[in-house]
């Protein structure tokens, strides 16, 4: 009967473990500025789309002062050369996390749900006056143990502009 039940559900059981363990790879996509004009100033600004995270936008929004700074640019609220806007969002998710375990010389996957938390954001630049995308990144990674201090947006935030050119 036993073996009867492993034949039925092993099947089942793969493609499901599969699907909970792969993560959907990082997408960041890099457009050229526009020439004509040289981009020296930009703000930041939340789009409040489904989903949202408003208690996290102070965090973010240093975040992206910080690494365009960086990189030479200065933030202004009023006429600004760029816009940055940005969705945040975080959500509880469930996972599956499996441990080998071996015992008197043989070795079984010990398998746990866990509660974990999917990380997505939507982050483009555009030129304020042409509205021209200049920089484009759409990310959703699982999160085990979020840490959502400043100096870790700063450094993913850092992350994702990297391949964003700096002021002239």
């Amino acid at each position: 009967m036993r073996r009867y039940l492993l034949a039925l559900l092993l099947p089942l059981l793969l493609p499901l473990l599969s699907a909970c363990t792969s993560t959907p790879d990082a997408s960041i996509q890099v457009l050229q500025p526009v020439q004509a004009m040289p981009h020296q100033s930009f703000s930041v600004r939340a789009v409040r789309a489904s989903g949202h995270r408003t208690d996290l936008e102070q965090r973010f929004n240093q975040a992206v002062q910080n690494a365009l700074s960086a990189k030479g640019y200065r933030f202004t609220e009023t006429q600004p050369d760029m816009q940055v806007i940005y969705a945040l969002g975080l959500e509880h998710e469930a996972g599956i996390e499996l441990t080998p375990i071996a015992v008197a010389g043989t070795v079984y996957t010990q398998t746990r749900a866990t509660e974990d938390e999917r990380a997505r954001l939507a982050l483009r630049i555009l030129d304020s006056k042409t509205q021209a995308l200049l920089f484009q990144a759409q990310i959703s990674r699982q999160l085990h143990n979020p840490d959502m201090s400043q100096e870790n947006f700063d450094r993913g935030v850092a992350k994702i502009l990297e391949g964003f050119p700096a002021a002239r």
